[in-house]
């Protein structure tokens, strides 16, 4: 049998669209909800790890992150492997600085990340639009919590943001909030947006 070259399926997956090559980072908008507060999720028949709808109870709240409270936007989120557990898992990590003080701030956005019970799973927006893989779900099988000095502020460091950094271990690499296409998803994430904390 004469040896074929697979190079060319590898790189159609790597780089689908020279025209429109994956752009990194996060736009620094974010909604954080409560594991386990009565969220109900719609999974992808064939993936489960694309989340086709959100529903939430009217009773529920959640944490609004947008472009006026995060000066830098999303420092960052990592998955890195890790086999130590004795399961293959992946360590997950959300970074953020909360620019916001006073009372308001305090009881809305502060607190209630150390005090949830079960944690958080955050829907993060990426600055690439393409679909799957926009709207990054972090923290939904196991919920994001506050490291043991994940919450932090300098008042002569950072403008005085509150640093926050938050981490969970998943067993999926990626999870996605993606529902037909970039609009629809789009119209759904800002609609949590507008009507968060």
């Amino acid at each position: 049998m004469a040896y074929t070259s697979c190079a060319a399926d590898i790189a159609a997956n790597i780089a689908p669209d020279c025209a429109n090559p994956i752009v990194s980072g996060y736009t620094g908008r974010a909604v954080l909800f409560p594991v386990g507060g009565g969220a109900t999720f719609v999974a992808d028949a064939t993936n489960p790890r694309i989340i086709t709808s959100i529903t939430l109870p009217g009773s529920d709240k959640w944490i609004v992150l947008d472009n006026a409270q995060i000066v830098t936007p999303l420092d960052g989120s990592s998955s890195q492997s890790n086999g130590d557990s004795g399961r293959f898992l992946f360590n997950k990590q959300l970074s953020f600085r909360v620019p916001l003080r006073g009372a308001g701030a305090s009881k809305d956005i502060i607190e209630p990340l150390t005090q949830s019970p079960t944690g958080w799973f955050a829907v993060v927006e990426k600055r690439d639009k393409v679909g799957d893989g926009s709207f990054e779900i972090i923290g939904m099988l196991q919920g994001l919590r506050p490291t043991a000095d994940g919450i932090v502020r300098n008042e002569s460091e950072n403008g005085g943001d509150v640093a926050v950094t938050m981490t969970c271990q998943e067993a999926w690499f990626e999870c996605d909030l993606f529902d037909t296409d970039y609009a629809t998803t789009l119209a759904a994430f800002e609609a949590f947006l507008n009507n968060g904390l």
